[in-house]
């Protein structure tokens, strides 16, 4: 990977010693290909053992360098890895109407929703728990990729009782909208009435859908949405890269005093 260095080094031969300390000219030359996307978001910069050879200066000069750049936000470094361009990072809201599209929608110019997956199928035990259902009762099953400006931030996965919508999937045919498939379902609204976070390594198939190293760990995001009578209506979980997306959780409203 070339960076455009040639003038910073010129720079650095005209300028006098005391001018401007050299790890300030590498952060500043190694800012300036990040800003300019020469490097783009996700690449491995340069190793120190590189870097010190191309602005002719001791590693120490460069981690401090590097360093300065990680406390701007601008690159993370990982001991036996080096050191990348940090991707910019989408805020998760997570509140009483967490959409996972709306999110997608609102932080980036460019929001994609992928259907991955559309099928009926036998529930399993814990989703049959937060449904309300027996074990092994069908329901419909939804996996979805969410992308930001081309970039994949995370999968989710939507359980609905099969019974309950048992034309689930050609509603969502014409509209790719959950949300608008419920409302075409006569459900006009639904609230979380929980969530879950933890988090765990991706799976291969995880790596590759999210474009995700094998060490870089997923948050994973467990709901139950409740109708307007309070009835279990979803089950959902979303596995999120955790170097693309920061947790916020929005505060309850306080309750009305009489």
């Amino acid at each position: 990977m070339k960076l455009q260095s040639s003038q910073v080094v010129a720079a650095m031969a005209s300028a006098p010693a005391s001018a401007t300390p050299l790890w300030r000219v590498i952060a500043r030359a190694l800012e300036s290909d990040i800003r300019q996307r020469v490097v783009l978001p996700g690449d491995k910069l340069p190793t120190e053992h590189e870097l010190s050879a191309r602005f002719a200066a001791n590693r120490h000069t460069v981690r401090r360098a590097l360093a300065w750049l990680q406390e701007r936000g601008l690159v993370e470094s990982t001991q036996g890895r080096g050191s990348f361009v940090r991707r910019p990072a989408i805020q998760f809201r997570i509140g009483r109407r967490t959409r996972f599209s709306d999110v997608i929608a609102q932080a980036a110019a460019d929001p994609r929703t992928e259907t991955l997956v559309l099928d009926v199928r036998a529930c399993e035990s814990h989703v049959a728990a937060a449904l309300g259902l027996r074990p092994g009762a069908p329901v419909v099953f939804l996996e979805r990729l969410g992308l930001a400006n081309g970039e994949p931030i995370g999968i989710s996965r939507h359980h609905f009782s099969f019974d309950r919508f048992p034309t689930f999937a050609e509603i969502y045919a014409r509209s790719r909208s959950i949300t608008r498939t419920l409302l075409d379902s006569g459900v006009p609204d639904y609230t979380r009435k929980r969530t879950r976070i933890s988090t765990r390594l991706p799976s291969p198939r995880e790596c590759e859908l999210l474009r995700l190293p094998r060490h870089v760990p997923l948050i994973v995001s467990q709901s139950w949405n409740v109708d307007g009578l309070d009835r279990p209506l979803e089950y959902g979980e979303a596995r999120l890269a955790s170097d693309r997306v920061e947790i916020e959780i929005e505060a309850e409203p306080r309750p009305s005093l009489d």
